[in-house]
């Protein structure tokens, strides 16, 4: 008989993506103090290519609002090429038009910022199906 191996956070990876170093070492602060291992990259052109290269990612956290590719144009690629793998959109500047263009590309949450850490972190778990603290 074999047993499966318990999945602890250390086992998730969490890529963070935006523009912001202050927002990408606050998103990677908190998952990381929650055990989480953090990929940050400040565009999208980064964080592809850490994908193309094999990264594991179970969930993609990203900024709207960033130069070069947008975070919905992030979020269609990523669904591209990880179908099952949840994006969260987070955003400062929140339009319906983009709101529902994200529900299109199949983003699992879209966020306004600012958001508070205990939301942050439910929600976080809630798109990595980690119920057990929510």
């Amino acid at each position: 008989m074999t047993s499966e191996p318990e999945t602890t956070n250390e086992s998730k990876t969490i890529l963070v993506v935006d523009d912001e170093p202050e927002s990408r070492r606050i998103y990677s602060e908190i998952l990381s103090d929650l055990g989480y291992r953090v990929i940050d990259e400040p565009d999208g052109a980064s964080a592809l290519a850490d994908i193309r290269q094999g990264e594991k990612i179970d969930l993609v956290i990203t900024d709207y609002k960033m130069p070069g590719m947008n975070g919905l144009e992030l979020a269609a690629t990523v669904r591209n090429l990880l179908p099952s793998i949840p994006v969260l959109m987070l955003t400062a500047y929140t339009s319906i038009e983009t709101y529902f263009q994200s529900l299109n590309l199949g983003v699992f949450e879209y966020i306004n910022k600012p958001v508070g850490q205990l939301e942050f972190i439910r929600i976080v778990r809630m798109a990595l199906n980690d119920h057990s603290a929510c």
